[in-house]
């Protein structure tokens, strides 16, 4: 059965109105509510939105999956890492996983589900990075540090 969107949201989202699925423009327009396209804020105000946003939106742990931080060394800094694994099962491989957020916005705590997820749904264990941001960070920080956690 087809899920009709009405002319008025047809309008506002153009050509792109029927071909996502309405649980998506859900989603979408969940997100725009609290980081609105176009919006001009300075990078510790996005990052206050953003982390706020992410809280918002966190499901929680699927049951069985732990999380535990730590380090990895990289030169003159050490990068923040965290691993999820299901409890008592040892991983049949690892994904490593680099949250979103542009290389400025994100880290450790905002994709958090989203990792216990991939877990719970693959039975890998993730390794989530928190690499460098900028712009105090200029690139090839979060590069340079995502390569030291993949390697």
């Amino acid at each position: 059965m087809a899920t009709t969107v009405d002319e008025p949201e047809t309008a506002k989202r153009g050509k792109y109105a029927t071909l996502l699925d309405p649980a998506l423009w859900t989603y979408i327009d969940r997100v725009n509510a609290w980081y609105p396209p176009g919006m001009d804020l300075p990078v510790d105000k996005q990052r206050s939105v953003y982390d706020a946003m992410c809280r918002a939106f966190h499901a929680g742990f699927p049951a069985g999956v732990e999380a535990s931080d730590g380090t990895v060394a990289a030169g003159s800094h050490a990068i923040p890492i965290r691993r999820y694994q299901l409890a008592g099962k040892a991983p049949q491989a690892m994904v490593v996983y680099y949250h979103g957020g542009g290389f400025v916005l994100g880290g450790l705590d905002s994709h958090d589900d989203i990792c216990a997820e991939i877990c719970a749904d693959t039975g890998f264990a993730v390794l989530s990075a928190d690499y460098r941001l900028a712009p105090e960070h200029l690139h090839p920080a979060a590069f340079d540090d995502a390569l030291a956690v993949f390697e």
